[in-house]
């Protein structure tokens, strides 16, 4: 199958990620890819890194042209845009050829869509994908698409490379300075204000046992700069040496195994692939129960789920793991196992072939 991504995205986060890891995948399947990109954006570097060639598109009339002539030249099967924004210019770039082109949404629209233009540009979409059970409810009550032309596509991760690696774990202890029997509490995501950092804060201000630590794993986000700088100096501030900031971190499956208890206190999570990468650490977790993270815990089998933005529930379950490092052992496994057998990258990979051959047969 020949397939073209489109993503003009110039952010490095899990959308972002999550697409060049798909595109990487599908390479090895044995399909044609390649990208339309910007090529300012970390996303071409990333498609460079896995041999996924790349054509520079942005989304302006000049980005449709390019599009355009890369399409007349190429004719590839699929047309895969990958953030709604971009149907603007792969709908008219395709106009008279003959590819399908597929929509992936991975964020929660406000804006009902149901204009003349957006019914021309969704017109333009043989299928589309979301990323969760909210996220595809979204999309059909937002858009012009019917619901059997939306496909439920859950993101996946590279169970191999996340995984419990007792090796890694005496590690990166040991470099975050972490004690021998001190349990280790940490999240892990962009700093951006939605992901929960604050109450991740809040939380870890009333635990005051000394055989605590706590790691955030996390660079700054794109314009948010400024709250990412503010973030790491309040919590080294308010958490003093109990406190291990280690930035951004590519091989952030080693820095998984340095803890003991994961939490996922996101406002608003599309999915939550963090929280499956932990999960696929064999980490016990607690996660704010809404949104996407509810296709992903099922509460006391293998996570607890706290109140939604309710810090005192969010203690009251951490608390309950802290304490109890049979449950975490139990919860662990069984996270282990919903991450390998729900949320691979297979599963992801075949889900969205699955959309590609009904696309086609459309």
């Amino acid at each position: 199958m020949k397939v073209l991504h489109v993503c003009s995205s110039r952010s490095w986060g899990g959308m972002e990620m999550i697409v060049c890891r798909l595109a990487r995948l599908q390479r090895e399947n044995g399909d044609e890819v390649a990208f339309a990109c910007d090529r300012r954006a970390p996303i071409s570097d990333c498609c460079a890194s896995n041999g996924v060639a790349t054509v520079d598109v942005r989304c302006d009339p000049a980005g449709l042209l390019a599009l355009r002539k890369r399409l007349g030249r190429e004719h590839p099967d699929i047309l895969h845009v990958q953030c709604s924004k971009d149907l603007n210019i792969a709908v008219p770039a395709n106009v008279g050829g003959s590819s399908r082109i597929v929509l992936t949404k991975q964020i929660e629209s406000v804006v009902v869509k149901r204009d003349p233009w957006h019914r021309l540009l969704y017109a333009g979409v043989s299928r589309a994908t979301g990323i969760s059970t909210m996220i595809r409810d979204n999309l059909i009550a937002t858009t012009p698409l019917r619901p059997e032309r939306v496909d439920l596509v859950h993101l996946g991760v590279d169970t191999g490379r996340f995984r419990p690696d007792a090796t890694a774990r005496a590690e990166t202890r040991r470099e975050l300075g972490i004690p021998d029997g001190a349990v280790a509490v940490g999240m892990m995501g962009r700093m951006s204000p939605g992901k929960g950092f604050d109450d991740f804060l809040e939380m870890a201000l009333t635990l005051t046992s000394t055989d605590l630590a706590f790691v955030l794993i996390g660079g700054h986000s794109r314009n948010e700069e400024a709250y990412g700088r503010g973030l790491e100096r309040k919590a080294r501030q308010r958490l003093g040496a109990r406190v291990h900031l280690t930035g951004y971190r590519e091989d952030r499956q080693r820095w998984l195994n340095a803890l003991d208890v994961f939490l996922f206190p996101s406002h608003a999570e599309s999915f939550g692939l963090a929280l499956v990468e932990a999960m696929a650490t064999g980490l016990p977790g607690v996660a704010y129960g809404k949104d996407g993270v509810l296709d992903i815990v099922s509460d006391g089998d293998d996570g607890l789920l706290a109140r939604p933005r309710d810090v005192t529930d969010l203690h009251a379950r951490t608390r309950q793991l802290i304490a109890d490092a049979g449950l975490r052992e139990t919860l662990g496994r069984a996270a282990r196992r919903t991450a390998v057998e729900r949320f691979s990258e297979q599963r992801m990979l075949e889900g969205t072939l699955r959309t590609y051959r009904e696309a086609l047969a459309r």
